[in-house]
C-alpha cells in the first residue's frame, strides 16, 4: 500500500491545489526520485571505484609484492651460486653485492605487503624465513670474503657450497613455500572480494532499476493524474465556451476545485448564469414590447453591468423612441380623424349643394329652352311681319297683341335671366367653397402622410373640378349678362315696335324696315339663346361631374374616417404611457 502511494499521485489532493502547486508537488517528487537515482548511481559508482581500488591497491599490489619477493629470491640464489662458480674477482664482488642487496629489498617488500595484507601469521613466517636467510647471507658473505681464488676456484668453495646447498637452499625453499601460502590466501581473498563486488554491483543495479522503474511509474502516473487534473477542466471549459459560441446559454459547469481552473470554471459558471439571466430578461422585455407595452425598458437593470450597460441603454432608448413615435402617430391619427370628419361633412354639404345646383341647372335649362323657343317664334313672327308688310293695316291689332305677348315674354325672359344670374352666382359660390374644401382636404392629406396620399389625389381632382365649375359659372354669368343686354335691346325694340305700330299708319315703309330690323335682331337673339343653351348644357355637365366627384369625396372621406378610427383603435392597444 505504501509502495502504491509512493508511485501514485493523490488525485483528490492534487485537485484542491493551485496549478503552480500541482506542478511543484509533482516535480518535487520527480526531483526526489531523480535524487534517489543519482544517489544510488553514485553509491554504485563509489562502490565500484572502491572495489577497483581495492583490487588494485590490495590484491594486485599483494600479488606484485609477492612476485617481487620471488624474483628477488631467484636473483639472490642466482647471484650466490654465480659468485661460487666465477673465478673473476670483480664478478665475485659484484655477485656478492647483488645477493646482499636482495635481502633488504625483500624485507621492504614484506613491510609493504604487511600494509595491505592482513594475514600476520603467514607474513611473520615469510619474514622469519627472510631474517634467517639474512643471517645465512652474512655467513655466506663471510665465507666469500675469506676464500681466495685459485685455478680450481675459491679455496673454500666446499664450505660455501655446503652452506648454499644446505641451509640457504632450505631457507629459500621454505620462503618460497610460505610465499605460495600467502599467494593462495591472497588469491582466495581476491576471489571472495570479486564475488562480493559482483553481488554488491548486482544489488546496486537491481536497486537502481527498482528506483528507475518506480520513478518511471510515478512519472507515468503523475503525467496521467496531472493531465487529468488539467485536461478535465480544460475540456469542460472548452465545451462550455464552444456551446456559448454556438449560441447556447443554458449551460451548467460541474467542475469544482480550488485551483485557478476551478476559479475559471466558477467565473465561467457565474458568467453563463449572468448571460442566461440577461437573455431571459431580454426575452421578457422584447415580448412585452411586442405586446405593445412601451412604458419602460428592462425590469432588471441591475443585470446589465459594465459592458452590458449599453444593452440596457438601448432597450430604454427603443421603448422611449417607440413610445414617442406612437404618441405622434396617435396625435396625427386624431388630427386625421378630425380632418376626415370635417372633410366628410364638407363633402356631404358639397354633394348636397351640387345636387341642388344640378336641379337649378335643370330648371335653368328648361327656362332657356322656353326662351329659345319663344325667340325662334319671335324671329318667325318678325319674318312673317316682313312678309305681311302689305297687310300691316289688317294685322296691326294682331301685331299689337303679339307685341304685348312679346313684351310679356321679354319680361319673363328678364326674370328668368335674373334667376339664371342668381343660380350662376350660387354655382360660383359653391365652386369657391368646393375649392376651399379641396384646399383643406389637401392640407389634411399632407398631414396624414402616406395614409393620405390617395385622399390628396381626390382633393386635387375636387379642386380641379371646382376651378372648372367656377370658370364655367363665370362664362355663364357673362353669357347671361350678354343675354340681359340683348333682352334690354329686345325691350327697346319692342318699345320701338309699339311706337312704330302706333305710327304704322304714318309710314308703312318705316314699319317694314323696323320689322326687318326686328327680324334680324330676333334671329341674332335666337342665335344668342342657342349659345346660352349650349353653355348651360356645359354647366350642367360640369355640375353633374362635380356632384359625382362630391359623392366620391364624401365616400372617400367616410372611408378615411373609418380608417382613422381603425388606426386609433389599433394605437389604443399600445401602452405608451
Amino acid at each position: 500500500m505504501k509502495l502504491k502511494n509512493l508511485i501514485r499521485m493523490n488525485e483528490q489532493a492534487l485537485r484542491g491545489m493551485k496549478v503552480a502547486d500541482k506542478f511543484n508537488v509533482t516535480f518535487r517528487k520527480i526531483y526526489v526520485f531523480a535524487a534517489l537515482i543519482v544517489v544510488v548511481l553514485m553509491v554504485t559508482l563509489t562502490m565500484a571505484m572502491n572495489g577497483y581500488a581495492a583490487m588494485y591497491n590490495q590484491y594486485y599490489m599483494q600479488d606484485n609484492l609477492q612476485g617481487n619477493i620471488r624474483i628477488d629470491i631467484q636473483a639472490y640464489s642466482k647471484s650466490a651460486w654465480w659468485a661460487l662458480a666465477t673465478q673473476d674477482e670483480s664478478t665475485l664482488e659484484a655477485q656478492v653485492l647483488n645477493y646482499e642487496e636482495k635481502i633488504p629489498e625483500m624485507l621492504q617488500n614484506i613491510a609493504d605487503l604487511r600494509k595491505i595484507y592482513d594475514n600476520e601469521k603467514l607474513l611473520n613466517s615469510v619474514e622469519s624465513d627472510l631474517k634467517q636467510l639474512a643471517t645465512l647471507t652474512e655467513q655466506l658473505t663471510a665465507l666469500y670474503n675469506q676464500g681466495t681464488i685459485t685455478e680450481q676456484g675459491l679455496s673454500n668453495r666446499d664450505e660455501i657450497y655446503t652452506l648454499l646447498n644446505g641451509d640457504i637452499t632450505i631457507v629459500v625453499k621454505q620462503t618460497a613455500a610460505d610465499l605460495k601460502l600467502v599467494s593462495a590466501d591472497s588469491y582466495e581473498k581476491a576471489g571472495a572480494a570479486y564475488h562480493r563486488m559482483l553481488l554488491i554491483a548486482g544489488i546496486m543495479v537491481a536497486l537502481s532499476a527498482i528506483v528507475i522503474v518506480t520513478a518511471v511509474l510515478f512519472a507515468r502516473n503523475a503525467r496521467k493524474v496531472l493531465a487529468s487534473s488539467m485536461l478535465e477542466p480544460i475540456q469542460e471549459i472548452s465545451k462550455v465556451t464552444d456551446d456559448m459560441a454556438n449560441g447556447l446559454v443554458n449551460i451548467d459547469v460541474t467542475y469544482e476545485s480550488e485551483d485557478e481552473l476551478g476559479d475559471m470554471a466558477r467565473h465561467l459558471k457565474d458568467a453563463t448564469g449572468a448571460i442566461r439571466e440577461i437573455v431571459v430578461d431580454l426575452d421578457e422585455t422584447l415580448e412585452r414590447i411586442a405586446d405593445g407595452d412601451f412604458t419602460r425598458g428592462t425590469d432588471h437593470p441591475e443585470l446589465y453591468k459594465e459592458d452590458y450597460a449599453s444593452i440596457r441603454t438601448s432597450l430604454d432608448n427603443i421603448t422611449a423612441k417607440l413610445s414617442e413615435t406612437m404618441s405622434m402617430v396617435k396625435d396625427s391619427s386624431v388630427q386625421v380623424a378630425q380632418g376626415a370628419n370635417n372633410m366628410s361633412q364638407g363633402a356631404s354639404e358639397l354633394a348636397e349643394g351640387a345636387t341642388n345646383q344640378a336641379a337649378a341647372i335643370e330648371e335653368l335649362t328648361a327656362s332657356v329652352a322656353t326662351v329659345t323657343e319663344q325667340t325662334r317664334n319671335m324671329a318667325n313672327a318678325a319674318q312673317q311681319s316682313i312678309d305681311m308688310a302689305n297687310r300691316v293695316q289688317e294685322d296691326v291689332e294682331n301685331s299689337g297683341r303679339k307685341m304685348h305677348l312679346v313684351t310679356d315674354a321679354m319680361e319673363r325672359i328678364t326674370d328668368a335671366s335674373q334667376q339664371i344670374e342668381l343660380i350662376t352666382n350660387s354655382i360660383e359660390s359653391i365652386a369657391k367653397q368646393t375649392q376651399l374644401l379641396a384646399l383643406n382636404a389637401s392640407i389634411e392629406a399632407a398631414r396624414a402622410g402616406d395614409a393620405g396620399k390617395g385622399f390628396a389625389v381626390v382633393a386635387e381632382e375636387i379642386s380641379s373640378l371646382a376651378n372648372e365649375s367656377s370658370e364655367a359659372a363665370k362664362n355663364t354669368h357673362q353669357l347671361i349678362s350678354d343675354t340681359m343686354e340683348e333682352i334690354q335691346n329686345g325691350n327697346s325694340v319692342v318699345d320701338e315696335t309699339t311706337k312704330a305700330l302706333e305710327q304704322v299708319q304714318d309710314s308703312v315703309n318705316d314699319v317694314a324696315m323696323m320689322m326687318a330690323e326686328s327680324g334680324e335682331m330676333a334671329a341674332n337673339q335666337a342665335t344668342s339663346m342657342e349659345e346660352i343653351q349650349l353653355g348651360i348644357e356645359q354647366i350642367s355637365s360640369v355640375v353633374s361631374n362635380n356632384s359625382a366627384t362630391a359623392q366620391q369625396t364624401s365616400a372617400v372621406s367616410h372611408e378615411l374616417s373609418d380608417q382613422s378610427d381603425a388606426l386609433n383603435e389599433l394605437i389604443s392597444k399600445f401602452n405608451i404611457g
